[in-house]
């Protein structure tokens, strides 16, 4: 599909499987790729949903899109097992002082994962490092403020503790939402 089709005023993109139950769709990296290079426009929004991609391939598609305001993920696996939301990806994503991360308009994301593995740390980690809210000291960084993130385990509950750090950007103005199904799952 990537490599036939030109839309020039796309602002949005949802990609999902075919049925939505399964994750069955591969990711196609080149035929994504060149999909974006032929864009006439900005895209703003992109959610993924039960597709199958290695962490290093998402990584370098969002490289294409660093006007994406609005990212959402549902269920996406490795081919090898597991979810491409790795600590790469998280770092990929996390405001260091070497550089500008990826995706550096975005101000929503949200995650669902489907797996019990996960790095909290990062995650924490890279919320902690997008939150600017002084426009003047984002505009200097060339960065845009993370204002909502929504973060939803499937298979596993929340370690409340070390989610502490977001709940106070919660309370400081960030919608900050983490969820789980398990004893200890609890929502912000």
């Amino acid at each position: 599909m990537f490599s036939v089709f030109t839309f020039p005023s796309l602002g949005e993109l949802i990609i999902c499987s075919e049925d939505g139950s399964t994750p069955n769709l591969i990711w196609p990296l080149d035929a994504f790729s060149a999909f974006i290079s032929r864009l006439a426009c900005t895209l703003t929004m992109l959610s993924l949903s039960s597709v199958t991609v290695f962490d290093l391939d998402l990584i370098a598609d969002l490289n294409l899109l660093p006007s994406l305001i609005n990212f959402s993920i549902d269920g996406l696996l490795n081919p090898e097992g597991g979810s491409p939301i790795t600590s790469r990806f998280l770092s990929s994503l996390t405001l260091h002082d070497s550089g500008s991360p990826l995706l550096p308009k975005l101000r929503f994301l949200s995650i669902k994962l489907h797996g019990a593995s996960f790095d909290d740390v990062a995650f924490v980690r890279m919320v902690s490092s997008r939150w600017l809210p002084d426009p003047a000291c984002a505009a200097v960084i060339g960065m845009d403020c993370l204002r909502s993130v929504v973060l939803h385990f499937e298979e596993r509950g929340v370690d409340e503790n070390t989610y502490t750090p977001l709940y106070d950007l919660d309370r400081k103005g960030m919608q900050v939402v983490i969820t789980g199904n398990g004893a200890n799952g609890i929502k912000t």
